[in-house]
C-alpha cells in the first residue's frame, strides 16, 4: 500500500503562492550575550575570497571569516523606530528587547552598516522601477564618481533548460569580465536590467557582510528582478558583490559591483499561462467563501473572543480526497478556533459548494491538519482531524457524511499528520506530529520554550497510532521504538521506503534543530538520522520525498528558513564567541534555508542543496516535489511567507 502524506502548509501561503513576504530572522540568530563594542579583529581583507562571493559558500560546515574593522562613528545612535516605542515607556525587560532591535545600540556595527546599505539599495530598486532610462546623475547619492562595475546582464549565456514554456540561461561564476568606471557606465549597466516597455520589479537582499578597513565594507546581495511584458515574463536571479565607502556624516556609497552568479528565466509567448489563480471562479458562488473565507484573520480576531483559539500565526492545513465516490476530489479546510472547519464538495464543472453542516465535520475548535484515508477498508475515505491537543477519527458512511468513531487526547499540540501501513497488516496507521507540550507533559504548566534554541528536545512528544481494526487505535509510540528523540517540536513527517526493503520508514522535520529518520525494521523502528547525515539542524517545517535524479534511490527535501540576517550575523566573530566551533556551525546552518539530501545505495545521504541551487526558499512553510511540466523530472514547489497585516508597521 502506498503511504499517504500530509504536509503542513500555511493557508495564507497556499492561497497566494505568488505573494512572497521578505522577512529576516534577526531575533532568531542574534546573540543576547554579545559584546557591546563596535570593533572586530583587525586584518587586511578588503576583498572576499571566491568562496565568500558565491552564495554556495553559505553551508553548514565552513566559515571564511573576514578579520577586519568597522570603525564606530562619533554620532549618537539612531533613535529606535519600532512601532509604539516613541509614544510609550516600557518596563526594563521590554525596553531592553526593543533596544536590541537597533543594532547601533546593541553593539552590532556590521548590522548598522547593513541597515544603511539596505536603505541605499531600496533607492536603487525605486530607480530601476521607473519607466524612464536611468541617468548617471540619478546615482550620485548612491555611488562614488569612480564606481566600477562589470556587465550586470551578460551578453552570452548558455541555455541549460528549454521545454518550450520555460527557457533558463545561466552562468555560475562569471570570470574575467571587463570593468568600466563612472556613474554613467553604472547607469548603462543598470539600464540593461530594466524591461523594454513593460514593468520592472526588483528586490535586493543583503545576506553576507565583510567589514573592511577604516570606512570600507563589502556585502553579498541577492538580486531578483521580474520583467512583465505584454505577453511574456522574464526573471533575473543574480548575486552581486558590492564594495562600499562610508563615513559618519553620509550613507554608504558604492565603489564597485561585481557579478558572482547570474540566471535568467524566460517564459515566452504562450496561448495561456502556466498556472492561473482559480480561487474566485471555483468558490465565488458559495456563501461560506463570500461570508467567511474572504476575510482575514485580523478581521475575525477583532470580532471573536480570543479564548476560542484565534491565533495570528495560522498553522492550518487542508485535506483533498473524494469523500462521496463520484470520482471528484473534494476539499476540507482546517481553521482557527471559533471558525468552523469547512467541507467543500466538488461539482461536475469544477466549482465547489459547502456541505459542512450535512457532512458533520464543522468543528469549531482550533484545528491544524486533516487527512482523508480509508482506515476501515470499506472503500471510502474516512477523516482524521488534529484538534489542538486532541486527535479525532471520523467514519465515512460512503456518501460523505461523517461521524466520530475514535478520539483521544494527545500529549502535545499537533500540527500535522502522516499515514501508512507501517507493520504490513493491511490496516492504515497514522503518526501525529507534536509541537507545544501539554500541561500534563510540562507537569504543572510551565512555559515550554525550546531549550536549547539550536537543538531543542523539550517539545511535545509525537505519537504513533496503530490501527487495531474497527476504527480503534492504540498508542504504539514506545512499543514500536519511536519514543527516541521524540520531543523536538515537530512540524511535519512523511513516510517512504528509503532503503527499498519493502516497509515504510518515517522522516520527521523538527523546528529548532535536528530532524529524525526512523528506519522501519519489520514493524519496529530505529532512529538513524545522525548516522545517515540527515539531521539537518535547521527550522524544519515540511518534508517531501522523490527520486529527483532517477537513480533508483529516494531523495528528500525539507523546508526551513532562509535568513539573510542570520547569514550575516552567525559568520561574525562577535557572534557567540565562547561557543565551540561545532555549535557555531549549527547556528549558521539554521539560517541556510531549505535542504536537499540525495539518497545513496548502502550509504549515508549527501547534502546537495547548495550545489543544486534549492536552498533559498525564503521563510518556507511547505514544499512538495511535483512534475509540473510533465517532462518526467520532479520539480519543487515551495510555499513561503509570514504574517501580513494592513498596518505594515508591524513588520
Amino acid at each position: 500500500m502506498k503511504p499517504i502524506h500530509q504536509t503542513l502548509f500555511s493557508l495564507r501561503a497556499l492561497s497566494s503562492l505568488a505573494a512572497l513576504v521578505h522577512l529576516t530572522a534577526l531575533s532568531a540568530c542574534k546573540d543576547q550575550d554579545s559584546p557591546t563594542d563596535d570593533t572586530f579583529s583587525r586584518g587586511d581583507h578588503s576583498t572576499a575570497s571566491a568562496r565568500d562571493t558565491n552564495p554556495a559558500a553559505i553551508d553548514s560546515g565552513t566559515s571564511a571569516e573576514s578579520p577586519v574593522v568597522l570603525q564606530p562613528t562619533d554620532e549618537a545612535p539612531a533613535e529606535v523606530t519600532s512601532p509604539g516605542l516613541r509614544q510609550k515607556k516600557f518596563i526594563a525587560p521590554l525596553q531592553d528587547a526593543y533596544e536590541r532591535m537597533d543594532p547601533s545600540k546593541d553593539g552590532w556595527a556590521s548590522e548598522t552598516f547593513s541597515a544603511a546599505a539596505k536603505d541605499q539599495l531600496h533607492q536603487l530598486e525605486e530607480i530601476l522601477k521607473s519607466p524612464q532610462p536611468i541617468q548617471g546623475s540619478q546615482l550620485s547619492s548612491l555611488a562614488t564618481t569612480g564606481v566600477s562595475t562589470v556587465k550586470l546582464r551578460p551578453d552570452s549565456l548558455p541555455t541549460i533548460f528549454d521545454d518550450g514554456r520555460f527557457s533558463i540561461r545561466k552562468i555560475d561564476t562569471p570570470e574575467g569580465a571587463p570593468k568600466t568606471t563612472g556613474l554613467k557606465e553604472l547607469a548603462n549597466q543598470l539600464n540593461t536590467l530594466r524591461s523594454n516597455g513593460g514593468a520592472t520589479d526588483p528586490h535586493m537582499k543583503i545576506f553576507r557582510v565583510f567589514p573592511g578597513k577604516d570606512n570600507e565594507a563589502q556585502c553579498l546581495v541577492l538580486v531578483d528582478i521580474l520583467h512583465t511584458e505584454k505577453d511574456s515574463r522574464t526573471q533575473i536571479n543574480a548575486t552581486w558583490s558590492c564594495q562600499w565607502n562610508f563615513t559618519s556624516t553620509q550613507p554608504p556609497l558604492l565603489t564597485a559591483i561585481e557579478l558572482t552568479s547570474y540566471e535568467e528565466i524566460s517564459q515566452p509567448k504562450t496561448p495561456s499561462p502556466l498556472f492561473e489563480d482559480a480561487t474566485r471562479s471555483i468558490l465565488e458562488h458559495d456563501a461560506s467563501y463570500r461570508d467567511q473565507l474572504l476575510y482575514s484573520t485580523d478581521y475575525w480576531r477583532s470580532r471573536l473572543p480570543r479564548e476560542l483559539g484565534l491565533d495570528p500565526v495560522a498553522n492550518h492545513g487542508l485535506a483533498i480526497g473524494d469523500i462521496n465516490g463520484d470520482g471528484l476530489d473534494d476539499l476540507y479546510i482546517c481553521q482557527q478556533g471559533g471558525l468552523p472547519n469547512r467541507m467543500l464538495l466538488q461539482n461536475r464543472d469544477g466549482t465547489l459548494h459547502d456541505v459542512t453542516e450535512a457532512s458533520g465535520t464543522g468543528w469549531l475548535d482550533y484545528c491544524a491538519s486533516a487527512l482523508f484515508v480509508d482506515l476501515d477498508n470499506d472503500g471510502d475515505r474516512d477523516l482524521i482531524v488534529s484538534q489542538d491537543f486532541r486527535i479525532m477519527v471520523m467514519a465515512n458512511n460512503g456518501k460523505g457524511v461523517f461521524s466520530l468513531a475514535f478520539g483521544s487526547s494527545t500529549k502535545a499540540q499537533s500540527f500535522s499528520l502522516a499515514a501508512a501501513d507501517y507493520d504490513g497488516d493491511g490496516l492504515v496507521d497514522f503518526y501525529v506530529c507534536g509541537y507545544n507540550p501539554s500541561k500534563s507533559v510540562l507537569r504543572g504548566g510551565a512555559m515550554g520554550e525550546p531549550m536549547p534554541f539550536h537543538d531543542a528536545n523539550n517539545g511535545g512528544p509525537n505519537m504513533l497510532w496503530h490501527n487495531q481494526g474497527n476504527l480503534e487505535f492504540r498508542d504504539a509510540t514506545t512499543t514500536a521504538g519511536m519514543d527516541v528523540n521524540n520531543r523536538r517540536f515537530s512540524f511535519a513527517a512523511s513516510w517512504e521506503d528509503y532503503d527499498n526493503d519493502g516497509d515504510q520508514d518515517l522522516y520527521v522535520a523538527n523546528d529548532y534543530g535536528r530532524n529524525c529518520l526512523y528506519r522501519n525494521d519489520g514493524g519496529t523502528f530505529a532512529e538513524v538520522a545522525a548516522e545517515l547525515r540527515l539531521e539537518d539542524t535547521s527550522s524544519g517545517m515540511s518534508v517531501s520525498w522523490a527520486d529527483f535524479n532517477l537513480d533508483g534511490q529516494m531523495d528528500v527535501y525539507t523546508s526551513n528558513m532562509f535568513s539573510s540576517a542570520g547569514n550575516r550575523i552567525t559568520y561574525q566573530k562577535q557572534f557567540k564567541p565562547s561557543l565551540p566551533g561545532e555549535i557555531r556551525k549549527q547556528f549558521q546552518h539554521l539560517a541556510i534555508g531549505n535542504s536537499l539530501f540525495e539518497g545513496v545505495a548502502g550509504s549515508a545521504f549527501n547534502d546537495v542543496g547548495v550545489q543544486a541551487g534549492v536552498n533559498m526558499g525564503r521563510w518556507a512553510w511547505g514544499s512538495k516535489f511535483v512534475d509540473f511540466n510533465n517532462d518526467g523530472w520532479d520539480d519543487i514547489l515551495v510555499a513561503n511567507g509570514f504574517i501580513s497585516a494592513d498596518d505594515t508597521g508591524d513588520l
